[in-house]
């Protein structure tokens, strides 16, 4: 075992034995408090999270698109996806417009709310059920000369138990901790989770650049409390 870090059968049950795809450039890296440090970086579709480790890469994070209805017109392809990025951050439901040279979400909404789409003349018409505004993170009325209309309907979407994700968060921190994974780590993949996932505000910051790493403030606050908890009622000092 590295003084300060994982064994290596932790770190595989964590991750995963996992190749990845092209990387994208500029690895981040994450020094330890022992021995050698660690570098993350983003796979080229942007769906996984890499880490590189005693000279060997894997995927840290992934993210699952399940397909809720796809339909094409005008050469386009519009996709409606629920997205789970892991267990810090709520599921996304997205509306992705694909064309010959683009791909661009139109609507990015917190959660598993009740969503169709459809046309209305030229206009691309999303309807969903009603959230509360702090739910939905995007909404373009236009892409590629086509409106969007986005009308909310019927009754409210339940939202994910707010305990729940808390609850998720510290256990991540907390086993992060146990795991002996330095703590700039566990911060940033769950950033580049909120980031990948869709849910996200500007101002939270990037996985890549300096603190916050892009996670919610709710979820890094709870993130940490974990890593804390782990810290008080543990003989073994985190990362």
């Amino acid at each position: 075992m590295i003084p300060g870090g994982p064994t290596g059968a932790a770190l595989a049950l964590l991750l995963g034995a996992f190749s990845s795809g092209t990387p994208a450039p500029q690895p981040v890296g994450i020094p330890a408090d022992q021995g050698p440090g660690y570098a993350l970086r983003e796979s080229a579709d942007r769906h996984r999270l890499l880490i590189l480790w005693q000279g060997s890469e894997q995927v840290l994070g992934e993210c699952q698109d399940r397909l809720l209805q796809r339909s094409q017109r005008r050469g386009l392809e519009v996709s409606v996806i629920e997205r789970n990025c892991g267990a810090t951050v709520d599921y996304a439901t997205q509306v992705i417009v694909r064309g010959r040279n683009f791909e661009e979400p139109v609507a990015v909404l917190q959660g598993r709310p009740q969503i169709r789409v459809g046309w209305n003349g030229r206009r691309l018409q999303i309807v969903h059920s009603p959230l509360p505004r702090e739910h939905v993170f995007r909404q373009l009325s236009r892409i590629a000369g086509i409106g969007i209309s986005h009308v909310e309907l019927g009754p409210a979407a339940t939202p994910t138990a707010r305990s729940t994700l808390e609850d998720s968060s510290r256990n991540y921190g907390a086993h992060g901790r146990a795991l002996g994974l330095p703590d700039e780590l566990l911060l940033r993949w769950a950033g580049w989770a909120q980031q990948a996932s869709g849910l996200y505000r500007g101002d939270w910051g990037q996985w890549q650049g300096a603190a916050p790493y892009g996670d919610d403030p709710s979820g890094r606050q709870k993130i940490i409390e974990g890593m804390q908890y782990h810290a008080e009622y543990s003989d073994t000092p985190g990362g």
